[in-house]
């Protein structure tokens, strides 16, 4: 009797980790998808502060926009790569856990938006 449930314990060992790899992806979507929206704000931002001050050139707000947009890309890259490398190890039971790519993108966007409160808070 307990070798029936061995191999099912086991099968549903698997099965939840594929589903918990697959909400890991969804965080990764939304992290990218709301640096991709909180880039867009900012550049926006800086575009009507430009217009209302009559000023033609490239302003701060661009870049870190532009940087937050790319930095928003590079994770849903990213966390799909994670995704489907996480996926594979699950399948051959060869999983060991990284958090490199986790300290990349936290360490990315903390270092973006604390440039851009220092730029707010001094201009």
């Amino acid at each position: 009797m307990e070798e029936e449930n061995g191999p099912r314990e086991q099968g549903s060992t698997e099965i939840r980790e594929h589903l918990a790899n697959e909400r890991t992806l969804l965080a990764w979507v939304r992290t990218g998808i709301s640096l991709i929206s909180l880039g867009l704000v900012v550049e926006r931002a800086g575009a009507l502060v430009d217009a209302s001050l009559k000023v033609g050139s490239t302003s701060s707000s661009e870049l870190f926009g532009l940087a937050l947009a790319l930095l928003g890309a590079l994770t849903l890259v990213m966390g799909t790569v994670q995704f489907l490398r996480y996926r594979r190890r699950i399948a051959t039971d060869d999983f060991v856990p990284s958090v490199v790519t986790y300290l990349v993108v936290v360490a990315g966007s903390l270092a973006f938006a604390g440039a851009f409160v220092v730029y707010v808070l001094f201009s």
